[in-house]
């Protein structure tokens, strides 16, 4: 590692180190409070990302005006202040604290599969309001959790993140070929948390999401066809100054593998999202742009209905 690299990413550590020991001195609703002005500030500072998800609200919401969408984004980029205090927080917590400000609802049935009959399942999370949250909490309530999460490019940064994402006890699987240890977990009986995204290079399902092209995550379909395993899809929410975390009924998988299968599966998962967006579009993350290649995936999608039409 070059040495100007190697500073870069002490100075990023030292940085988060400080940010983490702050918050932690503070009590839950002030730690909360200061992440919200946080990410307000942040959406002052990256002013093209904002202006971005500000279109893209208008765009996948085109019955809102501009300043609906605005406010929309305000409240979005506020949110990632929150979730990161929230996250900060909740990392240091025992169940016991952790759940004054957590409630789960309709866990029974993920409780029963686990914990008593030892089986595995998948739990599919999008990005709402607090998804590190998810996999925190299910750590401490579920016999055995595991999670897929993308490692950071500092070294430093990804150790200290690491600790916090499973200091519940969660085991934690690199999104990078993460295929065959979810396959594993999911053989040991463990809840397998997978965040859905829309914007993955590598994969093959090029669908509609909100009104515009996108390459969705399949991961979740793939194993739950392969393996016969429910999806649990969990929806998180703030309700009465609590961040609520619902588990849906459990998504049956069709009994044969095929690729149709896989895209009608995840089209049923993607539908759900969108529903939920539609809901309460300030809870979902619009900085994250679902939509960067757009261009390729219109043409995939138009290069697969003309094979279809022959």
């Amino acid at each position: 590692m070059k040495r100007s690299k190697k500073l870069r990413f002490l100075a990023e550590y030292a940085g988060l180190k400080c940010l983490v020991s702050v918050i932690r001195l503070m009590p839950w609703v002030l730690a909360v409070k200061f992440g919200e002005i946080f990410g307000f500030i942040v959406s002052k500072i990256i002013r093209k990302r904002f202006a971005r998800a500000v279109k893209d609200i208008q765009k996948a919401l085109p019955q809102k005006t501009r300043q609906q969408a605005t406010k929309i984004a305000k409240e979005s980029f506020k949110n990632i202040g929150r979730m990161t205090a929230e996250f900060v927080k909740a990392s240091a917590m025992d169940k016991k604290n952790l759940l004054k400000h957590v409630e789960l609802r309709n866990f029974e049935q993920m409780l029963e599969r686990n914990n008593k009959q030892n089986l595995g399942a998948i739990v599919h999370i999008g990005h709402f309001v607090n998804w590190e949250l998810t996999g925190l909490v299910a750590g401490h309530v579920l016999k055995k959790m595991a999670f897929v999460a993308r490692p950071q490019s500092n070294p430093y940064v990804n150790e200290e993140l690491t600790k916090m994402r499973t200091s519940s006890g969660a085991a934690m699987i690199s999104a990078y070929n993460p295929f065959f240890q979810c396959f594993k977990y999911l053989k040991k009986g463990y809840m397998l948390g997978i965040l859905s995204d829309q914007s993955v290079a590598s994969s093959e399902i090029y669908m509609d999401f909100l009104g515009r092209s996108a390459e969705v995550g399949g991961m979740s379909a793939v194993l739950a066809i392969k393996m016969q395993l429910p999806v649990y899809p969990a929806r998180p929410y703030r309700e009465g100054g609590k961040i609520i975390i619902e588990i849906q009924p459990p998504l049956t998988p069709p009994a044969q593998y095929s690729q149709q299968a896989v895209f009608d599966f995840t089209r049923r998962l993607m539908d759900k999202y969108e529903e939920w967006i539609k809901q309460a579009p300030q809870d979902w993350l619009w900085a994250h742009n679902r939509w960067r290649r757009e261009k390729q995936t219109l043409q995939k999608i138009a290069e697969r209905e003309g094979r279809n039409a022959r």
